[in-house]
Formats: structure tokens, C-alpha cells, sequence
């Protein structure tokens, strides 16, 4: 089945940068991990805990979907899929899906967790979509971790939908319709935005990220061995975590209080 001519890097690259630069107060990115102004910068100087204040802790997987129109593929054997392109996003078996398992555990946990996974078939889109300022509003899918029920822990399994369709389709042996939280990205950014906390509420969070990922990788020695110097400080330790267990993302968003949020 094909993948679109885009790679993953280049998909996250667009998302990651888009949403800093409309959707995130300020509009620049200039230290990792977080999101913070250049007028908060010269008032307050760069600090981690000035940058945390009334934002989103948010972990973002980044994935590119596969392109499905062969008539032979599983998905047109669904009555749900009568026409193509079908995007299917396919979720990662290693461990019995435990990153998959991880990411809900810090969503119940309260956290902002998602997936964000491409809806077009073709670099030349992207480009487009770059250029226009729609790579979230259009060329994105949004699925939570918890919409996604797996059967079982030992197929293989992938969501299956059509770009900005109410519902998806869990897949492995037979197809399992679910109901999409976020159709549309609009919808995901303010309910997104609404979770903004203080500095000390999100290093709260950040702490009890760290320890339910300790817990869910507790064999993981390596990673785990070299997030060791980072403990005092749970927002770098939870970021390093995040992105060599899970592969996730994780920055903190912050809306700009002038702008209303735009569907582009």
C-alpha cells in the first residue's frame, strides 16, 4: 500500500511549525521545549517556569497516513468505505501496543495527548497547504489516544477514515466504527487551549508524566539510565521521555489572548 511522497519528518516539520506560528501566542519557537513570546522574552527573561504559566502541556505523535484506493485493500471490504483515497494511520505493535497504551494513560491522567497524522496524497499538497497556512485546518487528523480501542494486543492494527469525516474505523480483523472527537481542527485548538494551567499545576503534571513513564517502560534501561540527570527538572525529564519512549512530541502552547482561533 503506498505512502504518499512526503516523509513523516517533513509532515511533523509542517505541523509542528504551523502551529507555533498561528495557533500559539506570540508566534515563535526560539528554545525547546517551549513556546514562549518575544514580548513575554524581553519582559520576563527566558524561564522555564514564565513559559509554563497559562499554557497546555501537549504530546503530539506524529505520523503520516497511508494512501488506500486499491479495491483489494481491507478497507473496501467495510460498507463504511464505498470511494477512495481512504487514509489509513497504522499504530506501532512493538511491546503489545505499549506506546499506544502509554499515550492513553496520560490522557486519563488528564493530559493533552493526541495523534496528528496527514490527509493528503502528495508532497506537492503539502507544499500548497504550507503556503496557504492550512497544514492543521486541512491537511491534518486529529484522533486522542482513547478513541482508538484496540481488540486485542497481539494483531496488527490501524485507523482508517476519510479526511475531515465525523467517524473512523478501527481495523484488524473486522472493521470497528468509532465516533471522531475532532472532525476538524478548529474544534481540537479551543478545547485545547481551554486546559491552560499555571507554571506549578504543569510541573505538578510534568512529575506524574515522569513516573507513569518510568512505570510503562520500567525495562527500558538505557533511556531511562540517561533521563536520570535530567530529574530535577520534570519538564526536560518528561520531554526526553516522551520522545525516545513514545516517539511523541511534547511543547507547551500558549493562545494568543487578541485572536480568536481561525478554521483556514
Amino acid at each position: 500500500m503506498p505512502y504518499p511522497d512526503f516523509t513523516e519528518l517533513s509532515f511533523g516539520y509542517c505541523f509542528l511549525r504551523e502551529l507555533e506560528k498561528q495557533y500559539v501566542h506570540g508566534g515563535q519557537f526560539p528554545k525547546a521545549p517551549d513556546f514562549i513570546s518575544q514580548k513575554q522574552e524581553a519582559k520576563d527573561g527566558y524561564d522555564v517556569k514564565v513559559a509554563m504559566n497559562n499554557a497546555t502541556p501537549l504530546f503530539i505523535q506524529l505520523k503520516r497516513s497511508m494512501v488506500i484506493g486499491h479495491p483489494a485493500a481491507t478497507e473496501f471490504a467495510h460498507p463504511y468505505f464505498n470511494e477512495d483515497p481512504v487514509y489509513r494511520m497504522k499504530l506501532h505493535p512493538n511491546g503489545q501496543f505499549q506506546q499506544h497504551k502509554a499515550l492513553q494513560d496520560l490522557q486519563n491522567k488528564g493530559a493533552a495527548v493526541i495523534y496528528a497524522t496527514s490527509q493528503i496524497d502528495s508532497a506537492f499538497e503539502l507544499a500548497e497547504h504550507c503556503r496557504l497556512g492550512s497544514v492543521i485546518s486541512r491537511a491534518s487528523a486529529i484522533f486522542e489516544p482513547n478513541e482508538i480501542d484496540l481488540p486485542d494486543l497481539t494483531g496488527q492494527h490501524w485507523v482508517s477514515f476519510y479526511a475531515d469525516d465525523p467517524f473512523g474505523i478501527v481495523f484488524s480483523k473486522d472493521g470497528k466504527k468509532f465516533e471522531r472527537q475532532f472532525p476538524n481542527a478548529k474544534k481540537w485548538l479551543s478545547g485545547l487551549f481551554k486546559k491552560s494551567a499555571s507554571s506549578d499545576n504543569n510541573q505538578t503534571q510534568m512529575t506524574e508524566v515522569c513516573k507513569i513513564l518510568r512505570q510503562n517502560f520500567s525495562k527500558f534501561d538505557e533511556e531511562l539510565v540517561m533521563a536520570r540527570p535530567l530529574s530535577d527538572s520534570p519538564v526536560m525529564e518528561a520531554s526526553y521521555l516522551a520522545y525516545f519512549l513514545l516517539g511523541a512530541q511534547l511543547t507547551f502552547v500558549k493562545a494568543d489572548p487578541d485572536a480568536d482561533v481561525k478554521e483556514r
